[in-house]
């Protein structure tokens, strides 16, 4: 269908012949077992993390009179030490921010390229399918991020919220079923790296068991480093030095200058909002652009759409995902000669342009979607993980961290005891344009949209998910759950999902969880749409398959009950907890 047809359609008279009042009205949510997660409350204050160790590390600073930004850093180290494959202190962070005298903002930790990469070897790297090494580090900057917001945003010195993670690292931490499926999933990786493989394996070959105890000691060793003399011992000290010489020893780009000369920066919020609500996520090179847009070509819809168990609510969902991915781009090519500003995000009026390209029932066809800038390169990699936390004045963080793909690099220096990144490598390779990535100082962008929702100022959810270019889908079906179909946080976050996955090669088109029969009968019916490919999550499900469906661990306000809520989401063994006594607050509260 040639696009001038495409917008002639009103988004206001969408509907399938067949379907009926009743099939569209289903409400009863089905949530399979596999699904079924705690909910945590607490009057005082809320974390949600992907580890328990991290998650008590949190509420254990928050009890201790520290603020949202304090317990977020101290849940980040401590997910250096006890998910090393997800995160860590060679990866990098996004942080949003709401505090409680109303400030937004999000700290960047946008990764850049080493100053003396060298193209070539990356693109021979990737003609040899051999995408991990020393080659592919960028400049870490999850360090960096936590630093500066502690500076600016927190009471507690870092030497105290290394503390706990310091300790754990000597005493070991229990590795959970998430864990477990990564170290299969990269078991080659893994083997093939004389150091890591005992970081993810206590013998260096055999995979654990869900409770088994990991000690991490060389970490140990650079956690009391960091302790005892700052970040900076990262960045300009002694860390710096041992980075530096192991990436010359075994051929790396990245250099001590690198990371002397690196700034992570505080920036605006992307801000949207969504029938009333205040929506606030991570603008570029973040995945921010594409939740706002999405759920602005949502709004152009009525929210009983989506409300609803039904293929239309399936079927809005995935072709507001895929004009959101294509950005503003795709309204660039619908009106060929016409000069229209190109900023990767859709705002409410180019929403209402586009919103009429979906006929519900039909594909939109993807020449039509493909924008003539911007390809969309993240390709980046499964294991992230996300960091919510509110405390008990209203201090919101929202930080979703990682090494790329699961254990980085798997690579690590062995004195330092912790994983790069393989951000380098984390981009579509056969997009000419995304090669542009590869070149010194260059910013390497990634789908992460750490985001938070807020009604007329007061926290509704504070959330971020992993699951590489599924995160802003993810994040955006949670939300509409939230408002369209009036769930409370957990059923939000655990409700199955429907997920668009993409265009790169080997990356479903299509990825859609299927509790019961008649949601198998909608994803039938989905399929004569004309989606090339559409990948079946059904229950009981593998861990590896609730894995790629995203990890959502969220925070909120429940205002029913007048306190504080918390879910972990259980496809990636989130936890939530919350305070149960706070000591007096330090000064300089926030």
């Amino acid at each position: 269908m040639p696009a001038v047809a495409l917008f002639a359609v009103a988004a206001a008279t969408i509907n399938l012949p067949g379907c009926t009042a009743a099939d569209r009205a289903r409400q009863e949510h089905r949530i399979p077992a596999d699904l079924m997660a705690p909910e945590a409350h607490s009057d005082l204050g809320m974390v949600a993390t992907g580890s328990p160790e991290a998650t008590r590390a949190a509420v254990d600073v928050l009890e201790r009179g520290g603020n949202a930004v304090d317990a977020a850093i101290a849940a980040s180290i401590m997910l250096s030490v006890a998910d090393t494959d997800g995160s860590g202190l060679g990866g990098m962070a996004y942080m949003v921010i709401h505090l409680a005298d109303g400030r937004d903002l999000v700290i960047d930790g946008s990764p850049p390229a080493p100053a003396g990469v060298i193209p070539e070897e990356l693109l021979e790297l990737e003609e040899e399918d051999r995408l991990f090494g020393h080659k592919t580090v960028a400049v870490p900057t999850q360090l960096a991020v936590l630093e500066l917001a502690r500076l600016r945003y927190g009471t507690t010195p870092l030497a105290e919220l290394i503390q706990p993670a310091l300790e754990v690292a000597q005493q070991g931490y229990f590795l959970s079923p998430i864990q477990i499926t990564w170290t299969h999933r990269y078991m080659p990786q893994l083997m093939a790296s004389q150091y890591l493989r005992f970081v993810a394996m206590e013998d260096g070959h055999t995979v654990g068991r869900p409770g088994d105890r990991m000690c991490r000691p060389a970490l140990a060793a650079t956690l009391q480093r960091l302790a005892a003399n700052g970040a900076t011992d990262f960045y300009r000290g002694g860390i710096a030095d041992d980075i530096e010489r192991n990436m010359i020893d075994h051929g790396g780009f990245l250099r001590k200058s690198d990371l002397m000369t690196l700034r992570v920066q505080e920036r605006p919020v992307l801000r949207t909002s969504y029938r009333g609500y205040d929506v606030l996520t991570f603008p570029e090179p973040g995945g921010g652009c594409r939740v706002t847009g999405a759920l602005n070509i949502l709004e152009r819809f009525p929210s009983s759409m989506l409300a609803s168990d039904s293929v239309e609510r399936l079927n809005l969902m995935v072709e507001a995902f895929r004009i959101a991915n294509g950005g503003d781009a795709v309204l660039a090519r619908a009106r060929p000669g016409a000069v229209i500003p190109v900023d990767g995000c859709i705002d409410k009026d180019e929403a209402a342009e586009l919103a009429p390209m979906i006929v519900i029932g039909s594909v939109i066809p993807q020449a039509v979607l493909d924008g003539p800038t911007d390809p969309r390169c993240s390709k980046f990699g499964e294991s992230t993980t996300q960091v919510s936390v509110v405390d008990q004045y209203g201090t919101t963080v929202s930080m979703t961290q990682t090494l790329g793909r699961s254990y980085g690099a798997a690579v690590m220096a062995p004195e330092l005891g912790f994983p790069y990144n393989d951000l380098l490598v984390s981009f579509n390779f056969e997009e000419p344009a995304c090669q542009n990535y590869l070149l010194p100082r260059v910013t390497v962008p990634t789908p992460m949209a750490p985001t938070i929702v807020l009604r007329d100022g007061d926290l509704v959810a504070a959330l971020g998910s992993g699951a590489s270019n599924r995160i802003p889908s993810i994040i955006t079906v949670t939300i509409s759950n939230l408002v369209d179909r009036e769930m409370s946080l957990r059923d939000a976050v655990v409700a199955p999902r429907i997920l668009w996955g993409g265009t790169v090669e080997q990356e479903p088109r299509v990825l859609i969880e299927i509790a019961a029969a008649t949601d198998a009968g909608d994803a039938d019916l989905l399929a004569t749409f004309g989606y090339e490919t559409i990948d079946r999550v059904t229950f009981p499900a593998s861990p590896l398959d609730l894995a790629r469906m995203g990890s959502v661990n969220a925070v909120g306000y429940d205002s029913k009950r007048g306190d504080f809520v918390g879910v972990g989401d259980p496809r990636r063994s989130g936890v939530a907890l919350g305070p149960a006594v706070i000591a007096q607050p330090a000064s300089g509260q926030q």
